[in-house]
């Protein structure tokens, strides 16, 4: 009874900072109300939230029978507030657990069990497009727990929530994948961190059909360290120029090691790509290298390995980039007689010379011009001297004065 009313002041303090709170380290969401309570927990605790007001809520036990607000065993402390009902439970009863009420999502569960989820610690810090390995093990009475009846069906799921939950990956401890041995009491998880940048809430759960148990992690996401882009060195060339650029501000620089592939059209790998920061970076922190290839479409897969500023060991995704390197384009040329081909290469010349020489075609035009006035001048000068030949049209300037004299007449002859 003591540790009954102890349990309750100490609810009543921290009800306050438990409204504030989504989710504690090892605290477990309540999903559609209901719960399953391993035998081995000696306490429970339900937090219910209901933003809407006071709420009349029942507790379901796994028998049927139920546990209200004003009547319920002593093992029991209950405190209702306007917005929210924490309940603790001394040595609940083992089973599917139900409450009985119109609740908001932020309802969660506390367990004092002798059976624990411990994980290796997490890094608060992750970059999109990384590589995370998780380890979780299970205890009970702070010893590993390796019995095959407890681990047989002990499944990790590791889950980030922003909104929405988003499931990373799925594990057992069966030896196989990343996991090292089976029923070695360490569940393994790899989890790709495909997120944009920003805040997540990560969490990692091992369940089976007996008992769920929690840890829940903060994190933030942040832009990949290295980014690297292909070219080709020149027109025409078979060499393919890989740089890529570091991060120093997140990352040593000297510290990088790119591990990747060259496939092509094919998928087929045609080439492997090591290369190393160390006495290669620049001022400007890229470090770049050549490769000698065959023309076709190609595409670069790789990942990064650093060491952060803090010395965390990282591994990197890189996004895959496809690239081309195509021959210099040559125009065909036609083959013909030799005579022809003679005549056609000195045309070819003489055209191209007068084109070339813009100031000769301008003299040329001229030159021409000068002779078509010169024959129009000529033709149009002879033409009318035919005409004076035939006696028409006869010019007034060729005229003799002589000619338009009138006739003398003799006057003295015709006197009698």
């Amino acid at each position: 009874m003591k540790k009954n009313l102890l349990s309750l002041l100490f609810l009543i303090c921290a009800s306050t900072a438990w409204a504030h709170t989504i989710y504690a380290p090892n605290d477990i969401p309540l999903l559609d109300n209901r719960f399953r309570i391993d035998p081995h927990t000696e306490q429970v605790t339900f937090i219910l939230n209901h933003d809407k007001g006071p709420e009349f809520i029942v507790l379901v036990r796994p028998d049927g029978s139920k546990i209200y607000p004003a009547r319920h065993p002593s093992s029991v402390a209950w405190v209702s507030g306007e917005k929210e009902d924490i309940i603790t439970i001394n040595n609940p009863m083992a089973g599917p657990w139900q409450a009985v009420a119109e609740l908001n999502e932020n309802n969660r569960i506390k367990l004092i069990s002798h059976v624990e989820l411990k994980t290796n610690k997490l890094p608060l810090k992750l970059y999109s497009q990384e590589y995370i390995t998780t380890h979780a093990s299970l205890y009970y009475d702070n010893q590993l727990m390796t019995e095959q009846s407890y681990l047989d069906d002990a499944k990790l799921s590791v889950v980030l929530m922003a909104g929405a939950k988003t499931q990373l990956t799925l594990y057992q401890d069966d030896g196989k994948g990343y996991d090292a041995l089976p029923f070695d009491g360490d569940l393994t998880a790899r989890v790709y961190i495909d997120l944009p940048p920003g805040r997540y809430l990560l969490n990692i759960r091992t369940k089976n059909d007996v008992f769920l148990r929690n840890v829940n992690k903060d994190i933030v996401v942040f832009l990949p360290p290295v980014t690297y882009k292909v070219s080709t060195l020149n027109e025409g060339s078979k060499e393919a120029v890989f740089e890529f650029k570091v991060d120093s501000e997140e990352i040593d620089p000297e510290s990088v090691i790119i591990d990747g592939v060259i496939k092509n059209s094919n998928n087929t790998v045609v080439e492997q790509l090591i290369v190393h920061s160390t006495g290669n970076i620049s001022i400007e922190n890229r470090f770049a290298t050549t490769k000698a290839l065959s023309y076709g479409v190609l595409t670069f897969s790789a990942k990064a390995f650093a060491t952060t500023r803090s010395g965390r060991e990282i591994e990197l995704q890189l996004p895959d980039q496809q690239f081309e390197l195509l021959p210099k384009f040559i125009v065909p040329e036609i083959k013909t007689s030799a005579a022809v081909a003679t005549d056609t290469e000195f045309f070819k010349y003489n055209f191209s010379s007068l084109w070339q020489n813009s100031w000769l075609i301008t003299a040329i035009a001229i030159i021409c011009l000068i002779i078509i006035s010169a024959l129009i001048f000529m033709i149009r000068r002879r033409a009318k001297k035919r005409k004076s030949a035939d006696g028409s049209d006869q010019p007034l300037a060729e005229l003799k004065l002589d000619e338009l004299s009138p006739t003398s007449i003799n006057l003295k002859g015709n006197k009698k």
